[in-house]
C-alpha cells in the first residue's frame, strides 16, 4: 500500500457542518438505528403504493368489478391497515437484522422468500373465505392475488434498491458505521484497513488497531490503541460493535480473546486465512466484495427470538395479572412476619456484563448479610417461615417476571450472577463471562439439573458447564422442555430452603 491510512479522512471530518442547512437535515442520521428506520419506513411507503396500484388495476382493468365505485377513504384506509402485517412479518423474519449489509441478492432473496410466505398465508386464507361461501375459489381471484404479490415484490425491491444508494452516500459522510476494531498485522489486515478507510460505505469507522506480541509494521502501529491485555477496556470505553482477526500464527490467542474476553460480546469476523481456527464455528460472509467470515453466529433463527421474546411478554403478563390476589396475600405474609420491606433489590450481571436491579419476594431476615455476601445454604437460617415455603415453590422468584417484561431477563436462560461473584468465578474461570452472550432466565438448564447449590469450584464448574450446553443448543424446543421441567419441579416442591 503507498497511501498512509492517515490520509483518509476519519468519520467525523465527513460530517456536513453541523449549522449548515445537509448538517440539520442529516442531524436524525447520527442515531444508531436511523438507517434501520429509514428502511422500514420505505417498506411501509412502497407497500402503500404497491396496494394503491393494486387498486388502480382492478378498478381500471376491466378484469374486476367489486371495488368499482369504491369511495376513496375506504381504499386509503386498507391501504393503511395493510402496512402492518407486512411490516410485522419482515420483522419477525429478521430481515431487519444487518440490514444492507448483505449484496442486494442476498437482501432482495430474503425478502423474496417472506414474501412467498405472506402470500402462501393469505392464499389459505382466501380459499377458505372462498370455500365456506361459494363452495370454490374463482379464478379472479388467483389472478387478483398473483397481481398483489408482483405488485409488492417489485414496490419493495425498488425501494430497498432506492435505499441502498442512500444508506452508501451516507456511509461516505460518516453515518450509520459500525465502530470496528483490527486485531494483529498482517498483509491480509492492512490490505482490509486500507479498504475499509477508502471505502466507508462499506459500512465500518476503524476505530484503531491492536498488535500482538509478534509485532507490527509501523503503518498499523500508527492507529494502535493499546495492547492486547486492554481488550476488555478497549471494546468497552470505545463501544466497539465489530471485532475483525487478522493475525497469523497466533491461532491459541486468537481463540483465548473469542471466548474469555469482552471481544465475545462484539460481532466476531475474522480473515479468511484463519478459518482453520474455526472450522465448523464459521460461516463465510461478503459485505460488498469484501470477504470475511463472521464467527459464533446466532444459534437461533430470528424468527425463533422473537417467538421467544413474544412467549417471554405473554407468559409474563399472564402470571403477573392472574395471580395477582395471591402475590397480594404474599407481600401481606411477608410484612406480617418481620414488617421488614415486602420486595427484596440486588444488583446482577446480565446480557453483555450490563448490570441490572432484579427484584425478588423477601426470602430471608433484613439483615441477613450483615457478615458479609455469600450464597444461600440448604436449610439456611437466615430464611423466614414464610420465605422457606416462597423458596420451596419458587414463589419468590415471582417479581422478576416483570425483569422479563422490561426485557432484561428472559423465562429461560442463565441464572444472573451477583457482580461480587461474576468478579470471583471469572478469575477462577477466565471463560465465565461467557454466559453473559445471551439474556439471563428465571430458570435454565442448570437449575433442572443441579441438585445442590453450595458455594465449591466444583459446583460452579459443573453450572457453567450445564449454562454453555444451553447456549450452545438455545432453540424453542430446549425452552420448551426447561419450562416444563421446571414446572414439574416447582409441583414438587424441590427448590432450595
Amino acid at each position: 500500500m503507498n497511501n498512509s491510512i492517515a490520509e483518509h479522512p476519519t468519520p467525523s471530518q465527513r460530517f456536513p457542518a453541523a449549522g449548515s442547512l445537509a448538517g440539520l437535515l442529516l442531524r436524525p442520521f447520527r442515531l444508531p438505528r436511523a438507517v434501520l428506520w429509514l428502511v422500514v419506513a420505505v417498506d411501509a411507503v412502497m407497500v402503500m403504493l404497491a396496494f394503491f396500484c393494486f387498486y388502480l388495476v382492478r378498478v381500471n382493468s376491466g378484469l374486476f368489478s367489486d371495488l368499482q365505485g369504491m369511495p376513496v377513504f375506504p381504499v386509503l384506509l386498507m391501504m393503511a391497515l395493510a402496512v402492518a402485517p407486512w411490516l410485522l412479518l419482515f420483522w419477525f423474519s429478521g430481515i431487519y437484522v444487518a440490514v444492507h449489509n448483505r449484496s442486494f441478492f442476498d437482501e432482495f432473496y430474503s425478502v423474496l422468500k417472506v414474501t412467498l410466505f405472506g402470500f402462501a398465508v393469505l392464499f389459505v386464507a382466501v380459499y377458505l373465505d372462498a370455500v365456506s361461501g361459494t363452495g370454490a375459489m374463482e379464478s379472479r381471484r388467483v389472478i387478483s392475488l398473483l397481481i398483489y404479490f408482483a405488485l409488492v415484490i417489485a414496490a419493495v425491491g425498488i425501494g430497498r434498491s432506492a435505499v441502498r444508494r442512500i444508506v452508501r452516500r451516507l456511509r461516505k459522510l460518516g453515518f450509520g458505521l459500525r465502530r470496528t476494531l483490527i486485531i494483529g498485522d498482517s498483509a491480509q489486515s492492512r490490505q482490509l484497513l486500507q479498504m475499509l478507510a477508502e471505502g466507508p460505505e462499506l459500512g465500518y469507522d476503524v476505530v484503531g488497531t491492536i498488535a500482538t506480541p509478534i509485532g507490527a509494521s509501523d503503518q498499523f502501529l500508527r492507529l494502535a490503541v493499546g495492547e492486547v491485555g486492554q481488550i476488555n477496556q478497549i471494546i468497552r470505553d470505545q463501544n466497539i460493535e465489530v471485532t475483525i482477526f487478522g493475525m497469523k500464527h497466533e491461532h491459541d490467542m486468537a481463540m483465548r480473546l473469542m471466548i474469555e474476553t469482552a471481544v465475545a460480546d462484539t460481532s466476531i469476523k475474522i480473515i479468511p486465512d484463519m478459518y482453520d481456527i474455526v472450522s465448523g464455528q464459521a460461516r463465510a460472509q461478503h459485505l460488498y466484495g469484501v470477504p470475511l467470515i463472521e464467527v459464533n453466529p446466532q444459534i437461533m433463527p430470528v424468527w425463533a427470538q422473537r417467538l421467544k421474546r413474544a412467549f417471554d411478554i405473554i407468559f409474563s403478563t399472564l402470571v403477573l395479572l392472574l395471580g395477582l390476589p395471591l402475590w397480594l396475600l404474599l407481600a401481606l405474609l411477608i410484612w406480617l412476619e418481620d414488617h421488614g420491606p415486602v420486595i427484596y433489590s440486588q444488583q446482577r450481571v446480565g446480557f453483555g456484563g450490563k448490570a441490572f436491579m432484579i427484584h425478588k419476594f423477601r426470602s430471608m431476615r433484613v439483615d441477613a448479610e450483615k457478615f458479609g455476601i455469600t450464597w444461600a445454604a440448604t436449610n439456611d437460617p437466615r430464611v423466614t417461615r414464610i420465605g422457606r415455603f416462597m423458596r420451596q415453590s419458587h414463589l419468590d422468584e415471582i417479581p422478576q417476571f416483570w425483569n422479563v417484561l422490561l426485557g432484561e431477563m428472559s423465562i429461560v436462560g442463565p441464572r444472573p450472577e451477583r457482580p461480587f461473584f461474576v468478579e470471583k468465578y471469572t478469575a477462577l474461570l477466565p471463560s465465565y463471562p461467557r454466559r453473559h452472550r445471551v439474556k439471563p432466565g428465571l430458570t435454565g438448564w442448570n437449575q433442572i439439573q443441579a441438585e445442590e447449590l453450595v458455594e465449591s469450584i466444583e459446583i460452579v464448574s459443573e453450572k457453567l458447564r450445564h449454562d454453555f450446553f444451553y447456549i450452545e443448543n438455545m432453540s424453542l424446543r430446549l425452552d420448551f422442555e426447561i419450562v416444563l421441567r421446571t414446572v414439574i419441579r416447582i409441583l414438587k416442591r424441590k427448590g432450595q430452603t
